[in-house]
């Protein structure tokens, strides 16, 4: 385990929370910033995918939709660790956290 630099703020209701505790403790806004970033990144792999170069002139629009979906899929994986930051820090009492004292109680 390593060690926080941080002095919590908030009571702490896990200093060490396992991978199923904090996936388990995700909220809404938590849930909408991993589908947000997911989404967001499925244009942005596209485009990223279609720009024109001289190399890639015939076959640019090929590139596009594994692009998308390269894209796509390192959004899930940005969103996802996000969302596990924020849970995380609620849990671990770096982040507001009244919801968690309520549900878990403090240790």
């Amino acid at each position: 385990m390593g060690k926080l630099l941080d002095e919590p703020k908030y009571a702490v209701v896990d200093p060490a929370p396992s991978v199923s505790k904090t996936v388990g403790n995700f909220n809404v806004d938590d849930w909408m910033v991993f589908a947000g970033v997911t989404a967001a990144s499925f244009p942005l792999g596209y485009l990223a995918g279609a720009q024109r170069s001289p190399a890639f002139a015939k076959v640019s629009g090929a590139m596009a939709r594994p692009s998308m979906w390269m894209g796509a899929c390192l959004g899930a994986v940005a969103g996802f660790m996000l969302a596990y930051q924020n849970s995380s820090g609620r849990l671990m009492g770096l982040k507001p956290n009244d919801a968690e004292v309520r549900q878990y109680g403090r240790l």
